[in-house]
């Protein structure tokens, strides 16, 4: 986030922010996006603090300069080039969904694992995500829920080309016994989840019960520090969205000249 706020800044001289941070951690290199959503609430915090125009824009093209992005920063459903940003295609609003979410162990950092993905793929792989991709359009623009979950485990299969791990033991069977509309993974992390109709997800403990056949998995709820073994949570669109100062548990500052300072909560000074 510092990194962020620095280039941010960087051609706006004589500009400088004051940002504080706060809130329920997510979990790390697990694929939920943590450090896109991190560093896009920092860079809006900023850009909205600044006065700048286009704040999407702004947000999207500083957070690529740093790391690659998910299109989780932009409104809606995006099909969206997380290294380079040049392919940002509105996919419409989110149908009525819902995600059993559950994590095994271990971690996949996003800068190293996109590092040593190859420059080029066999074009019999490309053929598999770019019918992905226009299944999911598809699916999306005509509130075909059958085809978007087809298209996530379409995606999902293809990953392994990547050097991905294979989906934990019991998930295809739960698929299954379940009526899931498809498996979806984090590319770059150990995050995996069921896609179900609104009105037509299993509760938590019926999956945990099945998925646990073929061993231990663990399954945090978000925030991390709850106890719940499967995260039920519903499919909801991109795009940054301000928080009320009160609903916020300020734990520490970041000034973008300097190096952060770490301070209480009764101490902080409030944000600009």
């Amino acid at each position: 986030m510092k990194r962020g706020l620095e280039v941010l800044l960087r051609e706006r001289p004589g500009r400088a922010l004051r940002v504080m941070l706060g809130g329920d951690e997510l979990p790390r290199a697990s694929g939920f996006g943590s450090s896109t959503a991190d560093l896009g609430a920092a860079l809006r915090a900023g850009v909205d603090a600044l006065g700048l125009r286009g704040s999407d824009d702004a947000v999207v093209s500083t957070a690529l300069q740093v790391e690659p992005t998910g299109g989780s920063l932009l409104p809606g459903l995006v099909l969206f080039d997380h290294r380079r940003g040049t392919i940002r295609e509105p996919l419409g609003p989110p149908p009525a969904l819902n995600i059993l979410c559950f994590r095994v162990p271990g971690a996949v950092d996003t800068v190293a694992f996109n590092r040593g993905l190859p420059t080029r793929l066999p074009e019999h792989v490309l053929k598999v995500w770019r019918d992905a991709f226009r299944l999911c359009a598809e699916g999306i623009a005509h509130g075909d829920p059958g085809k978007i979950g087809a298209a996530a485990t379409a995606s999902a299969a293809a990953a392994l080309r990547l050097g991905c791990s294979p989906a934990p033991p019991g998930l295809e069977v739960c698929a299954r016994e379940t009526t899931a509309l498809g498996i979806l993974r984090a590319h770059s992390g150990t995050v995996w989840g069921l896609l179900y109709p609104k009105d037509e997800t299993p509760v938590p403990g019926e999956v945990s019960e099945i998925l646990n056949r073929g061993g231990p998995v663990t399954v945090p709820v978000l925030p991390a520090r709850s106890s719940a073994m499967v995260a039920s949570l519903r499919l909801i669109g991109g795009g940054c969205r301000v928080a009320p100062p009160s609903d916020m548990r300020l734990s520490s500052q970041i000034d973008a000249r300097g190096p952060p300072e770490v301070r209480s909560e009764t101490d902080a000074a409030p944000p600009l």
